[in-house]
């Protein structure tokens, strides 16, 4: 399967298997299209705005698990599985941290990371200083930097990563087989 970017003209479209780039993609327009209202909270998923997008987050099955999207009470059309855990991990590769979370505020809402400025000044909270608050909204330079890239290069076909192959070492045949 494929999805495919609803933004984007041409329409990008991107491999199923490697969900953290369509996070990728999707979390640059929410930070640098000048197309996308950020007050309206946007998915990361299917970027249409939040209250028609929601989720309902569950404790994942096992000691360690992390929290996994409830589906049958979420209301995403794309519902894409993906792990927590890598969303929230940056790497010069992956700078993408956008992942859903509880609202630090306690209202009961599932939000986006990228949505927390937006959320915490909408009329739900509706903080006019946000330096107090639970998590902070600023984002890492070398993040915003490589979601900017990211965005630049939208445009750009998403090639499947090379998985590296195990290095054999080298067959060695005697002179009598050679």
């Amino acid at each position: 399967g494929s999805f495919e970017c609803t933004k984007c003209d041409p329409p990008v479209s991107f491999s199923l298997k490697n969900k953290q780039l369509i996070l990728q993609h999707n979390g640059a327009h929410i930070l640098f299209d000048p197309s996308i209202n950020r007050s309206d909270q946007p998915c990361g998923l299917c970027l249409r705005p939040f209250p028609v997008c929601n989720f309902v987050l569950t404790s994942g099955q096992g000691t360690d698990s992390a929290r996994q999207v409830n589906w049958k009470l979420s209301s995403c059309l794309r519902q894409l599985s993906f792990s927590m855990a890598a969303a929230m991990k940056w790497s010069l590769k992956s700078p993408c941290t956008n992942y859903l979370i509880f609202c630090p505020l306690r209202c009961g809402l599932v939000i986006w990371t990228y949505n927390i400025e937006a959320h915490y000044r909408s009329p739900r909270h509706g903080l006019a200083s946000l330096t107090n608050t639970p998590i902070p909204y600023t984002m890492a330079a070398q993040e915003s930097a490589g979601m900017m890239e990211i965005y630049q290069n939208r445009r750009v076909q998403p090639q499947p990563r090379n998985i590296k192959q195990k290095s054999q070492p080298p067959l060695i045949t005697s002179d009598r087989h050679s």
